[in-house]
């Protein structure tokens, strides 16, 4: 995560600008972070900002998504861009109105629902074959660019696999509809029967174990926020969502929303009703008839390309804003720039000029010292011949 060290005072809304991964189906992000900066900056400036969405993270200044620029300014993660919003004096503080002991403990409940509640996401999304092949892979592939979608998928799989692996939702089987005697196999194109070996039964009862291993994580995370939301709108009795609101509604959209082959926390998550009704009332606040969803800029096909070709990273192009709307420290700090910019420019024609006429000067000199040679050359390489000739001229 990394943010850039302009005042925001030197930039307007105008040129706010967030970047996120692109929309799947019924998800207005398959990333969960870009959803929670989607939903965190809807709330907090409505109408204020733009969405880009974009599912190449080379386009990032860090390499990471989401990320925000404003202006001059950069911010990537889901924590520096609540931070760096939180500064815009135009900006509505969500947690506000959280008294001292629900504000001293938001940034552990944050932290505790970005850690286990991502790791029962990651697991739906990267864990389980089914949904992988089935949903994950697929979209990915779909939302890529070319040549990015050809390794980029299993590249991200493969970054969760170790994360996943410490907290036991590795490798968790799906259910499988076992034959009661026999499974069948293709052997050189033909059906055939093989029976199931002794240790089949016991290899069922190890999936089915390590399901409900699942289900109970899910369970036990599911309580807390439940017993914490109680019969509330949102989270610790607060009137408007705070944060924590945010956060867990993204990541509950994404298992409600999507339709995964093998719904095995979706299934749990359902039976916590006042949870899923919490998710929608977070969205419809963000999103409602006075706050209509953010303008969309429309990215260019040579962003592809840029994967190609070393191109520097830089944020969005900016809008050129009047000397009128820029503030005074803008205006010095550019014209600052400017007067280096130009400096910059005349001092490099200046030692490009000396240095071609320098090169030049070289040329100019190693060339007479070679006609010199060569006319000395030619005097002393008189015919010997011409020499009697002349000899025999004076005797006469």
């Amino acid at each position: 995560m990394s943010e850039s060290k302009l005042s925001p005072s030197l930039a307007t809304s105008r040129d706010l600008v967030l970047h996120i991964w692109p929309k799947y189906e019924s998800v207005l992000s398959f990333d969960v972070t870009s959803f929670a900066a989607l939903l965190y900056l809807q709330l907090a400036l409505p109408g204020q900002f733009s969405v880009a969405y974009c599912a190449n993270p080379d386009l990032s200044p860090t390499g990471q998504l989401p990320f925000l620029t404003h202006g001059l300014y950069h911010a990537s993660g889901l924590g520096p861009i609540v931070s760096y919003v939180r500064k815009l004096h135009h900006a509505r503080n969500l947690d506000a109105d959280l008294n001292p002991v629900h504000a001293a403990q938001l940034t552990a409940h944050i932290a505790h629902v970005e850690a286990s509640y991502g790791d029962l996401i990651n697991h739906m999304l990267y864990s389980l074959n089914e949904n992988w092949a089935g949903v994950t892979r697929p979209a990915l592939v779909s939302m890529l660019p070319v040549p990015q979608r050809y390794y980029v998928p299993a590249r991200i799989r493969n970054s969760h696999k170790a994360r996943l692996q410490a907290v036991d939702l590795w490798d968790v089987p799906e259910e499988e509809e076992a034959e009661a005697e026999e499974e069948r196999r293709v052997v050189f194109g033909k059906r055939k029967k093989q029976k199931l070996g002794a240790n089949a039964g016991p290899l069922q009862y190890k999936k089915a174990f390590e399901r409900e291993k699942v289900v109970e994580k899910a369970k036990a995370l599911f309580d807390v926020y439940d017993r914490l939301l109680g019969n509330h709108q949102f989270f610790n009795g607060s009137k408007t969502p705070t944060t924590l609101d945010i956060i867990f509604a993204a990541h509950t959209h994404l298992l409600l929303d999507l339709r995964l082959p093998d719904p095995l926390v979706t299934v749990t998550l359902e039976s916590y009703p006042r949870l899923v009704t919490h998710c929608r009332t977070v969205v419809s606040t963000a999103f409602s008839a006075r706050a209509p969803f953010p303008p969309t800029i429309q990215q260019s096909w040579l962003s592809s390309l840029r994967c190609l070709f070393p191109w520097a990273r830089s944020p969005t192009t900016r809008r050129t804003l009047s000397a009128t709307e820029r503030s005074p420290e803008a205006q010095q700090l550019e014209r600052r720039y400017r007067l280096w910019r130009w400096g910059f420019i005349a001092g490099s024609v200046l030692a490009t000029t000396g240095y071609l006429w320098y090169g030049l000067s070289l040329v100019l000199v190693q060339r007479g010292n070679v006609v010199a040679r060569l006319g000395r050359g030619t005097a002393d390489a008189v015919p010997p011949a011409l020499e009697d000739d002349d000899d025999d001229d004076e005797d006469e």
